[in-house]
């Protein structure tokens, strides 16, 4: 368990210092020929902790309201929408679904500690959280790439 919680520690982490790190004008940003900016990827992040971690463990989505359209897998496309969260609600939401997460895993140790041995069970639970886990580590890297591309364009 403790690997688990220390994993989504540094994971969440990295995600808060990108944002941290994201001068404001950057934030919602994004390239001609891509489709997302980087309140999207922290948002999604957000979204997909809450569908493969939060919601298996507690039985409840704990999401604001209408984050699934602007955020989720089948969401609205970025351009059809106006009334993004600012860094600040990023930022609250990111530390207090943390905060959530490892009081879960506490909460349900024994299940969480059970990996694998149980056929039937290895989805819903840990391959969930890591599958979340991953996901959000991937969209780390599309921030940091945007960030790139931002800073390569402010230098022209």
């Amino acid at each position: 368990m403790l690997h688990l919680k220390e994993l989504a520690k540094q994971i969440r982490g990295k995600t808060v210092r990108l944002l941290e790190g994201t001068p404001n004008d950057w934030l919602l940003w994004a390239p001609s020929g891509t489709s997302n900016h980087i309140i999207w990827h922290v948002g999604h992040s957000i979204w997909v902790q809450d569908c493969l971690c939060i919601e298996p463990l507690c039985g409840s989505n704990e999401l604001p309201p209408r984050w699934s359209e602007k955020f989720g897998m089948n969401c609205h496309p970025v351009a059809e929408t106006r009334d993004w969260p600012d860094r600040v609600e990023l930022q609250h939401l990111l530390e207090t679904q943390l905060d959530r997460m490892l009081a879960l895993f506490d909460e349900h140790s024994v299940r969480l500690n059970q990996i694998g041995s149980n056929q039937d069970d290895r989805w819903d639970l840990t391959r969930g959280v890591i599958h979340a886990l991953h996901d959000e580590a991937n969209h780390q890297g599309e921030i940091y790439l945007l960030r790139k591309l931002q800073q390569h364009s402010a230098e022209l």
